[in-house]
This record gives structure tokens, sequence and C-alpha cells, in this order.
């Protein structure tokens, strides 16, 4: 499976140059929310005028133009000869446009929050060949079982193509309720720090259209994607690391990981971070890779849990190309208990080459991902 193109809109702005100058330059792209909480919103304004589902519409098409006219001519003059697949991931949708309505009528009246979204993608973009469409759900690993579905539909030659759109917006319902459960930071978010507190939320619109074939020489291949669902709740948050280091181990023996360069899922949480700090590291030691430098993205644009996932690979993908890699700013010193190589903004600059990537993601509701990615050849300069 290979990544055609890609492009999103974060905190940061619109397109995938403002997400890895966020990154890089270190900017933490959150205000106080309503609650007091951190949020990371795309206006930089709790305040929405349009409706949720007008804020996916329009935003998805602001960012529809430049993935379409950034595809290869090989890629672009295939797909409208092949079987495409629509897959939206996301946690919520546009569920706010409905638990606020006062009537039972209102509620019987309207769609679901996701049809309307992808009902506006197939009537503009009529040259692609749409077999189906489907929504897929399942918190912060949402956009990696996505993924894994566009994998098994390949593996199966049910089709030729997949567009993945992903997105979450912050209502009051997203935000009071994981304000109710203590898990959102009031100063900064800070991953794998001494000093955590908890995570901060983010806003994001992401589309990455896959392929079943190689298209051009450059194309970042999608070495392997695994998810996993323990069907439990933890609330609060008690994370494992026994989950994790499961589907790291099937994904290695699927196909050989030797990462250089981990993204991980990093919200802020203490609970979850030293639990994917616990599975990170036991399984590089067990590859040989001990050394290997970790980030993540939710210190700048914020945990945008259906869209996350995709976040990171997108910014994975970036290093890939460019090979140059961002850092965790707002923290400023690793929790003594945790033992992985993270790279914070005075960490030793990293003299890897970076062919492929690991990007990790979980969550207290007890579900876990993990995705790698890989480039052939690459340059012989490191820019970092």
């Amino acid at each position: 499976m290979y990544i055609q193109n890609y492009s999103c809109t974060t905190a940061a702005g619109v397109g995938t140059p403002a997400l890895m100058s966020a990154l890089y330059s270190g900017k933490d792209c959150s205000i106080a929310g309503k609650s007091g909480g951190r949020v990371c919103y795309l206006k930089n304004s709790p305040e929405k005028t349009q409706s949720y589902k007008e804020i996916f519409v329009s935003g998805f098409k602001e960012i529809l133009f430049p993935l379409r006219e950034g595809l290869s001519k090989e890629a672009y003059a295939d797909l409208t000869k092949s079987r495409v697949v629509l897959i939206f991931a996301s946690n919520k949708g546009a569920l706010e446009d409905y638990i606020w309505k006062t009537t039972q009528e209102d509620i019987r009246t309207m769609h679901d929050p996701y049809s309307e979204i992808l009902t506006y993608f197939q009537e503009n973009s009529v040259e692609m060949q749409w077999i189906f469409d489907c929504t897929i759900g399942n918190a912060n690993i949402s956009s990696h079982a996505a993924l894994e579905y566009a994998q098994d539909l390949f593996n199966s030659e049910r089709a030729e193509y997949a567009m993945i759109v992903s997105g979450e917006l912050v209502g009051p319902f997203f935000e009071k309720g994981y304000e109710s459960l203590g898990a959102l930071t009031h100063t900064s978010c800070r991953p794998f720090s001494k000093d955590s507190d908890g995570m901060q939320l983010g806003e994001a619109l992401t589309m990455m259209l896959v392929s079943r074939d190689r298209k051009t020489p450059l194309d970042i291949k999608i070495n392997g994607v695994i998810t996993t669902t323990q069907g439990v709740s933890h609330i609060p948050p008690q994370a494992e690391s026994r989950p994790l280091l499961q589907i790291l181990q099937e994904l290695n023996s699927r196909a050989p990981i030797n990462p250089d360069l981990v993204v991980a899922h990093g919200s802020g949480d203490p609970t979850n971070d030293a639990a994917e700090d616990e599975a990170l590291v036991t399984f590089l030691e067990s590859t040989g890779s001990p050394q290997v430098p970790i980030t993540s993205t939710k210190w700048s644009i914020g945990n945008s849990l259906g869209s996350s996932g995709m976040i990171d690979i997108i910014a994975a993908a970036e290093v890939l190309k460019t090979q140059k890699v961002f850092r965790i700013h707002n923290t400023p010193e690793i929790a003594p208990s945790l033992r992985g190589q993270y790279l914070l903004s005075h960490s030793q600059k990293p003299i890897a080459k970076y062919r492929q990537i690991l990007i990790t993601s979980l969550s207290f509701t007890g579900v876990y991902a993990a995705c790698a990615i890989g480039v052939e050849e690459v340059s012989s300069e490191n820019p970092d």
C-alpha cells in the first residue's frame, strides 16, 4: 500500500506546510477553552458561526484541491479508471449538530453525523468510481483503523485506491466530557515530562489518498498497519503497555520493522505516556535498536482523536521527504521513570537518515494501533 498524496488543516493553519512549520518552530497552538482546559481550535476560537457539518464540508473542500494538484501524473491518470473506496475516520463527526436538539421530532428527521459529509465527497468528485463509502470511529486509532481496512481491501483485490478523510471538531459536548474526566491540562501539554498534567484537545481535518500499487519510485510505502481493541473502557485511564507491545511484535512478524524514528502518540496523559514508553522501549530493545529517537506532535496541535493518527502519519511522511525531524518542544525534562530516547528542543541532533518511521497510537478506552511507513531511497544529506 502506497501514499499518493495528503493534505490537512490544523490549528497551525491550512496545509501541510503550516503544520510542519509549527512543529519545527516549537509553536504551541493551544488556547484556554471554555472549560479552562487547553484546546487547539482551527480558527483560534471556540465559537462556531456555522453548523459543524458545514465546517467539515467547507474545510474538506479547502484541502481537496491541493491533494488533487499534488498527485503524480501516473496516479491522476489511473485514478479515474480505478475502483475507489471512500472512508471517513472520525470519533464524533458532526455530533454537536445533533445532541443539542430539544425535540424528538428534530432528531427523527435528521441524518447521522457522517452521511452528508460523505455525500459531499461523492458529489464533488464525480470523476472517481466510488464503489462504496463507510465511516470508522474508534477513538484515537480511527485513522489507523481506516488504513488497516484499506489494506484489507487491497489484499482481497476489492479496490485499487482508498480516499481516507478524517476530522474532529471540538464543541461543548466534546470539551466538557474530557474536562469532567480531569484529562485536560490547564497549563501546557508536556508529553513524557516529569510534570505532565494532562492532554490538550485539537481540531483537525485531514485527507490521504492511498493506492494498492506503487505509481512512482518516490511513493512512500505503508509497510504495515495493525490495530487492536481490548473490548473494555478504562475510565479513569488505566492504559497498559502489553497490548501495544503485542501489536508491535505482530507487525514486525509480518514485515521486519527497522525504524529510524518513532512518532509516538504522546498525548501528555501521564498514564498513557508511561504505557507507551514501556511498550516502545521493550520492542526497540528486542529488535536491537534501543537508541531510536522518539518524537510527537500533540504538544503543538493537540489531540484530535479520530484525526490524530493521520496527522502523525502525515508528519512522518514529511520527515521522510525532507529528512528534517521535529521535536517535543514543550517538554523540558523527561520523567525519570521513562526510558525512551525522546527528542526535546535541546536534544543532540540525530545523525540517522530516515528510511522508515514507526507511528503508534493508543487511548485509555482500550484501543491500540501501530503503522510503519518508509522509502527506498533518501537524500545523502540530513538538514536537521
